[in-house]
């Protein structure tokens, strides 16, 4: 690469010119090469006096050899300078392109972001009514939220149950007396517990209210029947946030509340599905969303039985220790 190419490539880079100690600073690297060609000259004039040469005149040729050599040589700098500058512009270039796509992911991820939060407030006023701009994103984002603030409200609130009712209380005392301590069990092994407990519930009230619509026959898939609970459930996970705020500020009592509305809207929710599902069954309307409720009841209450009796059993276990 000459200094030409060199300085093009550099303004098409940085958009400026170079400064002169840039310049130097790239010769000196051998990041471009100043060629001078040089040429052979085979000087073979010979001196004609009267029409003949002087018998002691030697006339001494260009040593083509040795040019060629010199040639070649700086052939090969040059080769090895175009070859690092080569691989420098290569690093450079890729360094460019990572960050155009770091500032491009920032950019998509604030967008979605954006996009979501509005959404959302669309979603509150009308539940019933698809928002525009609906993305499958909004659906993990929506359960990852409920998940995630539904665990840590459940924790808080726990932990400051246990504190009143076993730990600060002669309960502990007593424990205390016939050789038990009492401890709260309560914390982040809790906390993660309780998210894959959410997951499971949530995973759980999908799954039968798509159960029960098969009993109808209904043609609406799994994805279909997430994509229903996805809007169904925004104003749940508006409460269930609210109620982690209120866990955090120690107003335990209201957190109780707010989270309990939260989850009576998720049973309506699929109570509405089912009952708002056509019926293809050879059936009365009544008695075939009767039937439906009743599956979906009953996957309901075991699956959350065995939850609820592995999680208790845990707590004890861990909370009484001899």
């Amino acid at each position: 690469m000459n200094k030409t190419d060199w300085i093009e490539y550099f303004e098409a880079i940085n958009s400026r010119k170079p400064s002169e100690e840039e310049i130097s600073q790239a010769l000196a690297a051998g990041e471009f090469s100043e060629t001078v060609v040089v040429e052979a000259v085979e000087d073979t004039t010979s001196l004609e006096k009267s029409g003949s040469v002087e018998e002691n005149e030697i006339v001494t040729p260009v040593d083509t050899a040795t040019t060629v050599e010199t040639n070649t040589e700086k052939s090969v700098v040059s080769e090895s300078g175009v070859e690092t500058k080569t691989a420098a512009l290569k690093a450079k270039e890729k360094e460019v392109i990572e960050k155009l796509k770091e500032n491009q992911m920032i950019a998509d991820t604030a967008q979605v972001a954006s996009n979501y939060l509005s959404w959302v407030l669309e979603t509150v006023k009308r539940p019933m009514t698809k928002a525009s701009g609906f993305n499958s994103l909004y659906t993990y984002l929506t359960l990852g939220i409920i998940v995630i603030f539904a665990a840590l409200s459940t924790t808080l609130n726990l932990h400051a149950f246990y504190e009143r009712t076993v730990v600060n209380t002669t309960f502990s005392e007593f424990s205390s007396f016939v050789g038990i301590s009492a401890t709260n069990p309560i914390g982040f092994g809790t906390f993660i517990a309780l998210l894959f407990a959410v997951v499971i519930f949530i995973v759980t009230i999908v799954f039968a209210t798509w159960v029960a619509l098969k009993v109808l026959k209904s043609p609406l898939s799994f994805s279909n029947v997430v994509d229903k609970y996805t809007s169904l459930f925004v104003p749940a996970a508006v409460l269930i946030i609210i109620a982690s705020i209120l866990s955090l500020i120690r107003l335990n009592f209201l957190s109780y509340i707010i989270f309990i509305l939260a989850l009576l809207i998720i049973s309506i929710s699929l109570y509405y599905i089912i009952l708002t599902t056509e019926n293809n069954l050879k059936l009365d309307d009544f008695y075939a969303k009767l039937l439906a409720l009743i599956t979906s009841g009953a996957i309901m209450f075991v699956i959350t039985f065995i939850l609820t009796l592995i999680f208790t059993t845990i707590i004890f276990k861990a909370a009484f220790t001899l």
